[in-house]
């Protein structure tokens, strides 16, 4: 074989070794650079997890210290208005007794997924024959009853909640009940009374649930039905990731 062809040979096998040898490294920077990418994704992946919890946190903290802070707001507004009406009974040599008492309580889940109106809240020495006012934000947010011995929260927004109620300057009487639409309905309201949209609801006090006074909402509709009046009511309290409500433990 002449020195020509022998070239030739050598030359084609350096080729075909340089194009094997690179396939090779080829393949093997493609794996070190994948592996690379999935470390990077994992570890990122990880390290937003890490921020997204510690965030959330620190939103908590601050929500909670702001509800900390209104707390303690209605707590010395309490106790102004309870020193106040002692000083008018005072005044006025009034012998009515009257008994406010008020307790805190958190929420603990709501009963069921996906419904937002009712929820399981702490509560010591709660007694199951008796249902309790339920105050947030100063404005009545529902009631609190007996389900299987443990204390249920009814929101404004349950149809199983309801109390008694007092409608514009007339004081129309009727009774509150929850609406799962965010409005609640007032019925039994007598059709000699005069009320009308944009008429103010407060609590009348005469369901030894609440006291007198606390607001309730406006009246957004007035319809007749039978022999009574019904009024459709737009609820003050906004209760969404409500937490934190008053109990009203005695209302005399």
């Amino acid at each position: 074989m002449s020195k020509k062809y022998i070239s030739f040979f050598l030359l084609l096998l350096l080729f075909l070794g340089g194009l094997k040898f690179s396939d090779a490294y080829q393949k093997g920077f493609l794996f070190l650079t994948e592996s690379i990418k999935i470390t990077y994704h994992d570890f990122s992946s990880y390290l937003q997890n890490i921020i997204i919890k510690y965030l959330k946190q620190e939103e908590t903290i601050s929500s909670l210290l702001l509800e900390n802070k209104k707390l303690k707001k209605y707590y010395l507004e309490l106790n102004a208005i309870k020193k106040e009406l002692e000083s008018l009974k005072k005044e006025c040599n009034l012998n009515t007794k009257f008994y406010l008492d008020v307790k805190l309580t958190r929420a603990i889940s709501y009963t069921k997924l996906g419904d937002f109106s009712s929820m399981w809240v702490e509560m010591e020495d709660f007694n199951q024959t008796k249902i309790y006012g339920l105050i947030k934000d100063d404005f009545a947010a529902g009631i609190v009853a007996n389900k299987n011995g443990k204390p249920i929260a009814l929101l404004n927004s349950n149809e199983k909640c309801a109390y008694a109620v007092e409608i514009g300057r007339s004081k129309a009487p009727g009774i509150a009940m929850g609406k799962r639409n965010g409005t609640m309905v007032v019925k039994f309201i007598p059709m000699y009374k005069n009320i009308k949209i944009g008429d103010e609801v407060v609590t009348s006090g005469m369901d030894n649930i609440f006291f007198y006074g606390i607001k309730v909402g406006k009246v957004i509709k007035v319809e007749s039905m039978g022999s009574y009046k019904v009024a459709l009511v737009k609820p003050y309290a906004d209760l969404a990731n409500s937490r934190y409500f008053w109990v009203v433990l005695n209302s005399h």
